[in-house]
């Protein structure tokens, strides 16, 4: 994880360095002083631009994302990424089922090869089958094409298991690069992100996983939990298991109502 947040950065920082580049080619050279100045200056203000660009989600640089909802209903949408992720996915889904709760799934597509079976159930269950890549590896480090690959490939198997092809796309850690929301659109996903994450893939324990959620959740809020952990092996979601009937029953007794991702956002089949 260090390594793709250094090669991010890397990323951001070439990029920064081009576009001053391009920026001063046409000035002419005033003064030693005042060329270093304005080269300096150009650069932290480009590098600061890419940098909120690319690593906030809720950034419009890139293009729109819905991250949140109007206030207006007290709603609230759970959604859960880098699933399929078993025993946890299906426990998860029991949870959800016995409370009568309809949820977003972000899922990897070389989980879904893995757990075929339960990546067919969520189709079953009504929840949403949201796009989050195949190796949930880090965009902005990727060609235009290799993204495209990554989603395109994603939204094939979910069609090929659940016979509908994915209408969202989550990027994976909500970074993005300038073509990232281009293609996903291309490839018929709108590109979602979230309101509130509660880092639940740190393990903290199941009521300080409960604690983070409720004391951050708003009206229109999108919640972000984890069932997998990007394309681990076997990665360990107990904790949100335990935590998630304390959330949604807490959640519901302060008067939200929990509703899809695709209803809060109006695209609802």
């Amino acid at each position: 994880m260090t390594l793709r947040i250094i090669g991010a950065i890397t990323f951001v920082s070439f990029i920064s360095a081009s576009m001053v580049a391009a920026l001063l080619t046409g000035i002419e050279q005033i003064s030693t002083v005042g060329s270093a100045l304005t080269w300096s200056s150009a650069f932290i203000t480009c590098e600061g631009i890419l940098a909120f660009a690319v690593f906030e989600r809720r950034s419009p640089i890139f293009g729109p994302v819905f991250w949140k909802a109007k206030a207006g209903g007290k709603r609230v949408a759970l959604t859960f990424d880098d699933g399929p992720n078993e025993p946890f996915t299906s426990q998860i889904l029991d949870i959800l089922k016995e409370r009568r709760v309809r949820a977003a799934f972000f899922v990897a597509g070389s989980n879904c090869l893995r757990f075929p079976g339960t990546l067919e159930r969520l189709a079953r269950d009504g929840h949403d089958i949201g796009n989050h890549t195949w190796t949930h590896e880090v965009l902005p480090l990727k060609y235009p094409s290799q993204i495209e690959e990554e989603i395109r490939k994603t939204s094939d198997i979910v069609e090929k298991l659940t016979g509908e092809r994915p209408r969202l796309f989550r990027a994976p850690h909500g970074w993005r690069n300038p073509w990232t929301n281009a293609i996903s659109r291309k490839c018929g996903c709108v590109p979602v992100a979230w309101t509130l994450g509660v880092w639940d893939t740190d393990r903290p324990g199941a009521e300080e996983i409960a604690r983070r959620t409720i004391k951050g959740v708003r009206d229109g809020c999108i919640i972000l939990l984890h069932d997998g952990r990007g394309v681990e092996d076997g990665p360990d979601s107990s904790q949100l298991v335990e935590a998630l009937p304390v959330i949604i029953d807490e959640i519901r007794r302060r008067g939200f109502r929990m509703v899809a991702l695709s209803q809060m956002m109006g695209t609802a089949r």
